[in-house]
């Protein structure tokens, strides 16, 4: 049973002291590859969320609308008290998806925008739908350290009207800056500051949903920092395995109006 978490409480982890003699073996994962593991998705709980549906065997109690969900661990945080994250690397992608009422699923999660020349839009000129009646969602993702409080690798994913949080966030990064050795300012690698992801209401004449908000923090200390480097490099090189499925299996949060009214 998971238990919504306020972050503002940060409490240390324990780290079990171990016998030496039982750590001469290695840890028994040397023979996993990247596909093997889930990094989770950090997702913003909507009122029709399987996780806040009493019965839905995904249901969390105490868990509300609004609230930010790791979809691997089941961990839920406060949305207004949020959660702090180190961006480490960013993509876009157009992912293809067959339309939940034609049962759902994924498609290919790695198009890029020149699919979107092979689509025709629907009648509210707001999606893109491929010539078999698949779906073309533009997806913003950023992989990211979510300090909660020790650093964990996640990935924050935008779509539909989430999308302008998305370039806010974008914007920020370009124009943070840092000091070199030289007591230069040079642009800032991402990592450099964490920035608050916590959740706010937005409407418009479709309904009303739940959805990011992004605000910089501090500096990111030298230890974490070195952490979300060496994350960079792996998410650029993609060794990061992403389950996009996650996306639309997990939480009913694509910031689509549509769904979520």
């Amino acid at each position: 049973m998971a238990e919504k978490k306020e972050v503002a409480e940060k409490e240390a982890t324990a780290i079990a002291t171990f016998d030496d003699s039982l750590l001469t073996g290695g840890t028994g994962l040397e023979d996993t590859t990247t596909e093997d593991f889930a990094i989770p998705f950090i997702r913003v709980l909507q009122p029709t969320s399987p996780q806040l549906q009493k019965a839905d065997g995904k249901h969390i109690p105490g868990a509300s609308a609004g609230d930010l969900y790791n979809t691997v661990t089941n961990e839920v945080y406060a949305g207004e008290e949020g959660i702090s994250v180190v961006p480490c690397a960013y993509n876009k992608k157009f992912i293809e998806w067959i339309p939940r009422e034609k049962g759902g699923g994924l498609v290919n999660p790695n198009h890029d925008i020149s699919i979107l020349s092979k689509c025709t839009r629907d009648d509210d000129n707001r999606r893109f739908y491929t010539p078999d009646g698949n779906e073309i969602v533009e997806t913003a993702q950023f992989f990211v350290l979510a300090l909660t409080p020790t650093p964990q690798q996640a990935v924050v994913a935008f779509t539909s009207t989430g999308l302008g949080v998305s370039r806010k966030w974008l914007t920020m990064l370009r124009m943070a800056k840092v000091q070199n050795s030289k007591g230069e300012a040079v642009d800032a690698p991402m990592f450099a500051f964490t920035y608050k992801l916590s959740t706010t209401t937005q409407s418009n004449d479709k309904g009303t949903w739940n959805s990011y908000s992004i605000n910089q923090e501090g500096a990111t200390d030298l230890a974490t920092a070195r952490i979300a480097k060496d994350f960079m490099s792996a998410a650029r090189a993609g060794d990061v395995e992403v389950k996009e499925e996650q996306q639309r299996d997990n939480t009913s949060t694509t910031f689509d109006t549509d769904e979520v009214i």
